[in-house]
């Protein structure tokens, strides 16, 4: 970490409004940009931003930030990005025969280097997670999400019943859901796209 980081960190947790206007200033637009590409909106993204930096203040005597501040304050950003989208897209059951791939994602956008690096993480998780499924719970989600099988196609391959394969779809899928819900909607879009 650079020595100008550990005085903006020190000066901002001893309540030094100096180093809090250095640290916003600096930051802001950069933070700002991150969470319109999340969200698409110019308002929502000023308002996630402004919170996590109240957030920041609020908490300024127990920070801990172990990595480069822009580091922090980029994960940040995205955690209170993903947490509006989630709370706010994913309340109803999710399938990914329901993402609409077509919605206006930058971030996974070529123009976007972070959004590139970004993606690549999670489409990591989504395969580590995948191949943490359950054999024969990975093997129909492979069929019916890689190969495109129709369910009575995988049900002949595996000699299980179509509601076998049902069942394990919706298995896998409530897997999936639970084990990348920090991600959830962005990971679903990009496994989307992967298909």
């Amino acid at each position: 970490m650079e020595y100008y980081e550990k005085q903006i960190i020190r000066g901002v947790k001893e309540g030094n409004e100096n180093a809090f206007r250095s640290l916003y200033d600096n930051y802001y637009h950069r933070l700002f940009c991150i969470s319109r590409q999340y969200l698409q909106d110019d308002f929502l993204a000023e308002t996630i931003v402004s919170d996590v930096f109240f957030h920041l203040w609020e908490n300024r005597r127990t920070l801990d930030i172990q990595i480069s501040l822009n580091a922090y304050l980029i994960r940040m950003v995205r955690n209170f990005s993903l947490n509006y989208l989630q709370k706010n897209y994913v309340e109803k059951e999710v399938s990914l025969n329901g993402i609409d791939i077509t919605s206006p994602l930058l971030f996974l956008s070529d123009e976007y280097p972070l959004g590139r690096l970004l993606e690549k993480e999670m489409i990591e998780k989504v395969h580590e997670e995948i191949n943490r499924l359950p054999k024969e719970t990975r093997q129909v989600f492979v069929f019916s999400r890689l190969e495109e099988l129709k369910h009575e196609e995988i049900a002949k391959r595996l000699g299980i019943s179509v509601n076998t394969v049902k069942y394990h779809i919706k298995q896998a899928l409530s897997i999936l859901r639970e084990r990348l819900k920090e991600y959830q909607l962005v990971l679903l879009a990009c496994l989307m796209k992967l298909f």
